[in-house]
């Protein structure tokens, strides 16, 4: 027998499930080790619709220092495309204790889609045999 209580319980269950297979749009990496020494974090949270804002934050490397970096389609080692022109990752300045951060726009990543962090020289064109460090960017659930 059809019962609205029953109904209202299967709805609200169905609507919980799609709630919880959602993406949150946040995706992070962990370079552990940068040839240049020191290592570096990527997170990225959701901006609006179409763009998010990547942090790239260097620790423990060498002083006052210059560090290009891109974010790439793929895995690592896949020789990947970059998601955006090289214009809109801003190098990264370390301070005197090796750290140092900066923020990207971004477009915004696709949930299901792998992509990469490379950290490299500035005065070369990345590949992903001459950087310094590379890491996976995985989503946050």
């Amino acid at each position: 027998m059809w019962s609205p209580a029953l109904f209202l319980a299967a709805a609200t269950l169905n609507v919980g499930l799609l709630a919880a297979s959602a993406q949150s749009g946040k995706w992070f990496a962990t370079v552990s080790q940068l040839r240049n020494g020191g290592s570096a974090d990527v997170t990225i949270d959701p901006r609006n619709d179409k763009q998010s804002r990547a942090k790239i934050t260097f620790r423990n490397g060498s002083r006052d220092m210059r560090i290009a970096w891109d974010i790439v389609a793929g895995n690592c080692n896949d020789q990947g495309a970059p998601i955006a022109p090289q214009a809109a990752f801003t190098q990264a300045q370390t301070q005197m204790d090796g750290g140092g951060s900066v923020t990207a726009v971004i477009p915004k990543l696709e949930s299901g889609k792998r992509y990469y962090v490379r950290v490299f020289d500035p005065q070369v064109v990345p590949n992903d045999q001459n950087v310094w460090g590379c890491a996976n960017i995985s989503e946050k659930p």
